[in-house]
């Protein structure tokens, strides 16, 4: 007579990796968010170049659920100008990003003449794009990142933790 046998201690097994790969999950999220931020602040630092004022007005930002990570300037941040006034560092860095339209030459003697005064000697001032070459460039950083994340689920889903 034929006999049909299954075991399921295999199944077993596949479940417990499976629920301590459910607890471990966020923390490793967690820090493959945080290895990418870094290497982007880095980046974004890096492009934007000059003295570093507007490099160091940069931060990282993890999302409240891990979603998602970006570099941005920092929150209630301002620079004030030799005038008094005051702007936020991100309306600054936006411009700087984006460029900006400059104000047009005021007549300067009583004839109406028209000529530059001061250093606006264009009409506006093209965007430097730092955080779209940086978002250009990471395709490459986060494909090898994610790809070590999903080698490290399999190793634990086979059992290897």
């Amino acid at each position: 007579m034929a006999e049909t046998e299954v075991r399921i201690d295999g199944i077993d097994q596949l479940l417990r990796s499976w629920d301590a790969l459910l607890k471990a999950f966020p923390a490793m999220k967690a820090e493959l968010l945080d290895k990418m931020g870094q290497q982007m602040l880095s980046d974004v630092q890096q492009e934007i170049g000059g003295r570093g004022n507007v490099a160091g007005w940069q931060e990282r930002h993890v999302g409240s659920k891990l979603g998602y990570v970006a570099v941005r300037p920092k929150a209630n941040t301002y620079q004030t100008t030799q005038s008094g006034k005051r702007y936020a560092v991100g309306y600054v860095t936006n411009a700087i990003e984006n460029g900006h339209r400059n104000r047009k030459p005021q007549p300067t003697n009583r004839e109406g003449y028209h000529y530059t005064k001061g250093r606006n000697k264009t009409a506006a001032t093209a965007g430097r794009h730092f955080y779209a070459a940086v978002r250009g460039r990471l395709g490459t950083f986060g494909k090898a990142e994610l790809e070590r994340l999903a080698a490290e689920i399999a190793r634990r889903l086979e059992g290897a933790a």
